[in-house]
């Protein structure tokens, strides 16, 4: 049973693009200040992770990421990270998705524990669920990776942006119908394995 939230949690998937789209809009304008607001972003976002202990694994590859990239941007004066901006990025992150998922810590789990009670999270169809949702962000980050090797502007922009907007959408409307699927099945399975044995009551002698 989801809680009352007015914002589903799977919505903060979108938090963690915030280094990401501003790394990609700055840099496709050949700034390097793409990198630099990229990293204080997602410095910002895995801060309370640290005094919380309770990681993102989206988060965790974004400062990892863009702390390279800083270093070599700015030390090693690298143009790599700000010219394949798109391909490079989508990259890390069809690899981060495919390391989650070969972990068994799908990495949209994190969120979607937001719209559920703790008594879902071990439970076998909302993994199930999870993994399903974090292969098809694997697949749209493999693609965009691939159009960026590929095609050129405006076409990366259009494909990739309509991707993304397709996974978020996907991510959010997903969930709730198959775990009422699941649920539905279990009920009608329940019930047609019941057996029900009435017994007339007896006479007296």
């Amino acid at each position: 049973m989801k809680n009352n939230r007015e914002i589903p949690g799977m919505l903060y998937i979108l938090v963690s693009f915030i280094p990401w789209i501003v790394y990609w809009i700055l840099c496709s304008m050949g700034s390097r200040l793409g990198v630099t607001l990229a990293f204080v972003t997602s410095l910002i976002l895995i801060i309370p992770q640290i005094r919380k202990k309770d990681f993102n694994i989206m988060d965790v590859t974004s400062i990892l990421y863009f702390s390279i990239a800083t270093i070599g941007t700015f030390i090693f004066n690298l143009d790599t990270f700000i010219k394949n901006s798109g391909f490079i990025g989508y990259s890390v992150l069809f690899l981060m998705a495919l390391f989650s998922l070969i972990i068994k810590q799908p990495y949209t789990f994190q969120v979607s524990k937001k719209d559920y009670p703790e008594i879902y999270w071990k439970d076998k169809s909302f993994l199930a669920i999870n993994n399903m949702i974090t292969a098809v962000w694997a697949a749209i980050f493999m693609t965009n990776a691939t159009v960026f090797l590929l095609l050129k502007e405006p076409l990366t922009i259009i494909i990739s942006n309509v991707l993304v907007v397709f996974g978020v959408i996907f991510s959010v409307a997903f969930p709730p119908k198959v775990l009422s699927y699941f649920a539905l099945r279990e009920f009608k399975k329940l019930d047609w394995d019941a057996k029900v044995n009435p017994q007339k009551p007896k006479r007296g002698k």
